[in-house]
């Protein structure tokens, strides 16, 4: 039995896009579960006590985590964690944090929720 070329093609198609619909499914499930996790971080860590639960703060005294972009929200809470403005509450908070609790922490407050 021989095929023709464009069976092949055919076929090929129909594996590639496959292949590609499992792509997207295992990025999809990964990005949930470290959306998941950053959302536990923020419960674990009381981030959601003063900045919200999806980042938007119940008082003008706290300001709004929503939609900060990553690499500000990491500098900021290194700059807490590192203590560098004696004083700030935000120092306690941070303190133990780790640098993977504070990307996963960013990117959570970072996306939509």
């Amino acid at each position: 039995m021989s095929l023709k070329p464009g069976k092949v093609l055919d076929r090929r198609k129909g594996c590639m896009s496959f292949v590609f619909a499992m792509v997207m499914l295992f990025l999809s499930s990964v990005a949930h579960a470290n959306k998941d996790e950053g959302a536990d971080l923020a419960f674990k860590y009381h981030c959601t006590t003063c900045h919200g639960q999806n980042g938007i703060a119940s008082s003008d005294r706290y300001p709004n985590l929503a939609g900060q972009t990553v690499p500000y929200l990491v500098a900021r809470l290194k700059y807490f964690r590192d203590g560098t403005e004696r004083g700030n509450q935000m120092n306690a908070q941070a303190a133990p944090l780790s640098d993977a609790d504070i990307e996963k922490l960013a990117a959570y407050f970072n996306s939509p929720n």
